[in-house]
């Protein structure tokens, strides 16, 4: 078996992703809220939109209109972020949170800012390269679960050094930020 689909797409995943939005919004939700459910937001996220993008491909987008998309992902972000800076909670945080349950609040952020994103459309191109949809979509979510834990770890972290109100303060201004940029197409 070739496994060089599954070794191109994990790792030209893994480097569009880290750094980018998604990577700092999974460090901001962990830093404040359950790892547990904000991993498993996350990964079903990335499940989601990656099995889309494998499965569907470009029909996807000729389906549901992108602007359509953009502009619930901006609105979500904005409102995340209005709550993340009204947030009372500490770095210990259970179920109940501002932003409700994390894992759904984490999936519906996650899955709306990554539809079309470059990792989904990297995906798409990948299967349409390899004509290897399984060893893509495998290659493709786990390079975003891997780079997603880094990201968790790294919340946890922060939170054990810097202040929840100062974490606090950055995500929800950092939502805003996605948010806004997401609104005017950026």
């Amino acid at each position: 078996m070739d496994l060089t689909p599954l070794l191109t797409t994990i790792g030209i995943i893994a480097l569009a992703e880290f750094g980018d939005k998604t990577q700092l919004t999974v460090i901001a939700l962990s830093a404040g809220y359950d790892r547990l459910r904000v991993f498993a937001g996350v990964i079903l996220a990335f499940t989601l939109v990656t099995g889309l993008g494998v499965l569907v491909g470009n029909a996807l987008f000729q389906l549901v209109n992108p602007e359509i998309i953009r502009i619930i992902a901006g609105i979500l972000f904005v409102v995340f972020g209005i709550l993340a800076l009204s947030s009372k909670e500490s770095c210990e945080t259970d179920d109940t949170t501002p932003i409700g349950n994390p894992l759904l609040s984490t999936f519906s952020m996650i899955a709306l800012a990554e539809m079309g994103d470059k990792t989904q459309l990297s995906a798409i191109t990948l299967v349409a390269k390899y004509d290897s949809p399984y060893l893509v979509f495998a290659g493709a979510v786990l390079a975003l679960a891997s780079i997603s834990l880094l990201g968790i770890l790294a919340g946890k972290k922060l939170c054990e050094v810097v202040p929840l109100s100062k974490i606090r303060l950055g995500a929800g201004a950092m939502f805003i930020l996605f948010g806004v940029s997401f609104l005017a197409g950026f």
